[in-house]
């Protein structure tokens, strides 16, 4: 009797069983479709975008989409998109159950050059690609545009431009109003530094020394103007002499 079970057992039993794996299987599989499907990433979002358009960043959010979130390869995207030369800063989080998020910090553009081609040059005097930014930025005149001095993606060799360059951004921190202003940094033939402003008629004179100091002199003096008056109602405003400011009305 027993034995008659058991073979009866193996007759029907182990196809019984083979069916009942292959049916688990099945259910498993779409089981972890599912899974699996909740966890695809539908939305890249990137953030920090204030001075450059999003061009350069749109291939590396075709690359996320689409990929299950947990197993994007991050991190070899951080350091990719850290590599641009106008990105000082990345992070990339997982917001679940289908975002990525791309929180960008672009470096600060500040001034332009021409060299063999326009340069832009940033806060710390690092070279950057003019192609995605579209922003208004005074002009560095008169500097040497030797090429080797503006290697992209690397800050400039020239002393002078260094300098003019935490001169325009002091002018931005402490007086915004001079920097929205100024159309040209001139660095003339006597080795001293001018300001042209955007009505093309109004030079500042900066002299060659002291430079911080007369900016703050400036903003001094533009807030005693008259009502009626501001800095383009002159046609200089010299600052080169100490204790003293001498303008010329247009």
């Amino acid at each position: 009797m027993n034995k008659n079970f058991i073979k009866i057992f193996d007759s029907i039993g182990q196809p019984f069983f083979c069916l009942l794996l292959v049916v688990a299987s099945l259910f498993i599989s779409i089981k972890w479709a599912q899974f699996n499907e909740i966890f695809i990433v539908k939305n890249v979002k990137i953030e920090g975008i204030n001075y450059f358009d999003d061009t350069m960043l749109v291939e590396y959010k075709a690359n996320i989409e689409n990929q299950n979130i947990f197993f994007s390869d991050l991190r070899n995207y951080k350091n990719s998109i850290e590599s641009l030369d106008h990105i000082k800063g990345c992070k990339i989080s997982r917001v679940f159950p289908k975002t990525v998020k791309i929180e960008v910090y672009e470096r600060e553009p500040l001034a332009m050059i021409s060299s063999n081609d326009l340069i832009i040059l940033d806060s710390e005097g690092v070279c950057l690609p003019v192609e995605y930014c579209e922003i208004s930025l005074p002009i560095l005149s008169n500097f040497k545009n030797n090429q080797e001095l503006y290697e992209k993606g690397k800050k400039t060799k020239s002393s002078n431009v260094l300098k003019s360059i935490d001169v325009i951004k002091y002018s931005k921190d402490t007086f915004d109003a001079l920097y929205d202003n100024m159309s040209e940094f001139v660095f003339n033939e006597d080795s001293e530094y001018e300001i042209i402003l955007k009505n093309g008629r109004t030079k500042i004179l900066l002299g060659s020394s002291n430079i911080f100091a007369k900016i703050d002199y400036l903003n001094a003096f533009s807030d005693v103007l008259p009502e009626e008056k501001t800095l383009e109602s002159y046609r200089y405003i010299d600052l080169r002499y100490k204790s003293q400011i001498v303008v010329n009305e247009i």
